[in-house]
């Protein structure tokens, strides 16, 4: 009776550990995705900036301010979800266990 009451628990610990796993590797994949996206904007942005200096007639000005701003505004975003995961992780190690 003893041994099966251990056995079940060791069955949930390794069910948690497994869901975790599967978080964690989502979270990772996740924010690898937002991280590659801001970086395709910054290259897109700053191809369309270089080709509209060039005297690309197929690009307009309002086009390159356009994704200037937008390229802009999801780095800031990228800097303060790092920032918030920083706090976040500090606050943790802070901890008395």
């Amino acid at each position: 009776m003893l041994n099966s009451f251990k056995l079940d628990g060791l069955n949930e610990s390794t069910s948690i550990s497994s869901k975790t796993n599967f978080a964690d590797k989502n979270f990772i994949s996740e924010l690898k995705t937002a991280l590659d996206n801001i970086s395709q904007l910054q290259i897109q942005t700053n191809n369309e900036t270089k080709a509209f200096e060039m005297g690309d007639a197929n690009i307009s000005l309002n086009e390159v301010m356009v994704n200037m701003q937008k390229s802009s505004v999801s780095l800031q975003f990228g800097i303060q979800v790092r920032n918030k995961l920083v706090a976040a992780y500090q606050e943790i190690m802070n901890m008395n266990v």
